[in-house]
């Protein structure tokens, strides 16, 4: 019977090479998962100040109406549309102005301000 000779094969290189894929792979699962989380973050922020914005204008809404309703706004100041009539700050950052649009039907603007965002409410009076 004849006997084959014993090959010898250099197998260190082969698992420092499957590892370093190994770890390729995780890194890369890794850094597109912490980027989908900083995406769901940043939008989380953006809409946080969204909705502070919106309730700044709505307290501008709330005060234009309370104003008219108690009788403390003159009726002379409604021919300045370019500068706002009232305005007002409600929290920290948030702020609020309200226009006045047209004679006819009474139409007020107000514009909430939270840091860069910015969200109307508008009210026919």
């Amino acid at each position: 019977m004849l006997r084959r000779p014993k090959l010898k094969f250099n197998k260190t290189g082969s698992a420092m090479i499957l590892t370093m894929f190994v770890l390729a792979g995780m890194l890369i699962v890794a850094i597109s998962g912490s980027y989908v989380v900083m995406l769901g973050i940043k939008a989380g922020g953006i809409q946080a100040q969204s909705t502070k914005a919106y309730f700044a204008a709505e307290s501008g809404t709330e005060d234009i109406l309370w104003q008219i309703r108690s009788g403390s706004l003159s009726h002379d100041r409604f021919v300045v549309p370019p500068d706002p009539l009232i305005s007002g700050v409600v929290g920290v950052e948030e702020t609020y102005d309200v226009y006045f649009l047209t004679a006819g039907e009474r139409i007020y603007t107000s514009i909430g301000n939270s840091r860069n965002t910015k969200r109307s409410v508008e009210v026919r009076w």
